[in-house]
């Protein structure tokens, strides 16, 4: 797994589910793959409480299924979960990026100016863990300027199973693609075109429909 520092005020519990769910993500913990508590808090240095408390509260996204008697593992990826996430998640973020286009002020362009240029240096140094992580700042600054961070913290929950989705597809093809759709929809945002935000960001948000069948063929032993 790959392991980062624990964070400030973060619990142990908070700081394994964190971990865990990073290293689901980016494919670390691999979709089909058993899951050991013990293994998992030696690795964090913590009891198997906190690693256990973690697993059962991934268990109510779907993401890890955990067997009685036998242990947990990573779900193998369900297209109906990634199709209902990426239905919701584009439902209510056109409508957050319509929004901010009333509301961006010059400083929140310039901050999404700034993870745009942080996107080109690290498409130059090929660091998709990076990328992924400006991917989801980008989205992140749309629900930061309309004052929607619930609704983001509820999108990113379902996310999950999308997100796997989308590291798949940066690993499996040139992420520059997804770089300049960002620029194109920050500058509609800058311009205030509603239209404009509303058609890049739908079709930006919704691509991986025509993509899953293709990521599928590539990874088939990933998928349910």
């Amino acid at each position: 797994m790959k392991i980062s520092e624990k964070k400030a005020k973060e619990n142990n519990r908070d700081y394994a589910f964190r971990i865990i769910k990073e290293n689901i993500i980016n494919l670390e913990l691999k979709p089909g793959s058993m899951i050991s508590e013990q293994d998992i808090a030696n690795e964090l240095n913590l009891s198997r409480t906190p690693v256990h408390e973690a697993l059962q509260e991934l268990s109510t996204t779907k993401i890890i299924q955990i067997l009685p008697q036998r242990g947990s593992y990573v779900s193998l990826i369900d297209l109906s979960l990634v199709d209902e996430a990426i239905f919701m998640r584009s439902t209510i973020e056109v409508a957050v990026a319509e929004l901010a286009c009333d509301k961006a002020s010059e400083q929140d362009l310039i901050n999404m100016e700034e993870n745009l240029n942080l996107q080109n240096f690290f498409l130059e140094k090929q660091n998709i863990d990076k990328l992924f992580n400006l991917d989801d700042s980008f989205h992140k600054n749309l629900y930061k300027i309309t004052n929607k961070l619930q609704c983001y913290q509820m999108i990113k929950t379902m996310n999950i199973h999308l997100d796997r989705i989308r590291e798949l597809h940066l690993q499996s093809t040139n992420p520059s693609s997804v770089v300049d759709e960002h620029k194109k929809i920050f500058i509609a945002l800058k311009n205030k075109d509603k239209n404009g935000v509303r058609n890049l960001l739908n079709e930006h948000l919704t691509k991986l429909y025509s993509q899953e069948n293709e990521i599928k063929k590539k990874f088939s032993n990933y998928f349910e």
